[in-house]
């Protein structure tokens, strides 16, 4: 956010630069001899100048778009990690360039796996999926049969996750699925 400011900022005081020079321009060596010249010369030199400005202000909301863009598409977290019924870590699930994976499982319940958005490999059982929307993760249960649990910051209690329910993921949060939990960092 510190470099759109920057740059934003940067743009707008090479144009008010730019305006001032202008303006001095202007009033040094064309007003002085266009008495006698036709208004037409003044009259194209300021359209210019017109729409180097509309330019410059058009540069500086394509730039904020742009930043907006990117931060929507950047996950805030790092990665997630698989820790297994004895507090071991399984897996590190790096989330740069993902806006979904999916968190499946064996069928009898004793695995538990982070994979890529699609078809999960054969054999495994579905628990939810996690998006990226909008620079923000969500948790969405897709069956009521195994439970999936979430556990605030500062909190005891583990909320059982409604099925098709979107839940907003903090980094302090935790995940249980089965026997497994899934830190995020």
């Amino acid at each position: 956010m510190e470099k759109s400011k920057t740059a934003g900022r940067s743009i707008l005081a090479c144009l008010f630069i730019y305006l001032l020079i202008q303006i001095y321009y202007l009033s040094s060596y064309i007003l002085p001899f266009a008495q006698g010249e036709s208004w037409e010369k003044l009259a194209s030199l300021l359209l210019i100048q017109s729409v180097f400005f509309s330019g410059c202000i058009l540069a500086v909301f394509v730039c904020d778009l742009w930043q907006h863009r990117k931060r929507e598409c950047t996950s805030p977290f790092v990665s997630f990690l698989l820790v297994s019924g004895e507090g071991k870590i399984k897996h590190e699930f790096f989330l740069q360039n993902k806006r979904s994976f999916l968190i499946t499982g064996k069928k009898d319940g004793k695995e538990v796996f982070l994979e890529d958005a699609g078809m999960p490999q054969p054999g495994r059982f579905i628990y939810g999926v996690c998006n990226l929307t909008e620079g923000n993760w969500y948790l969405e249960a897709l069956s009521s049969k195994r439970a999936m649990g979430l556990k605030r910051e500062n909190e005891t209690m583990i909320y059982k996750i409604k099925e098709e329910i979107p839940y907003l993921l903090r980094k302090s949060d935790v995940i249980y699925a089965d026997t497994c939990k899934i830190l995020i960092k």
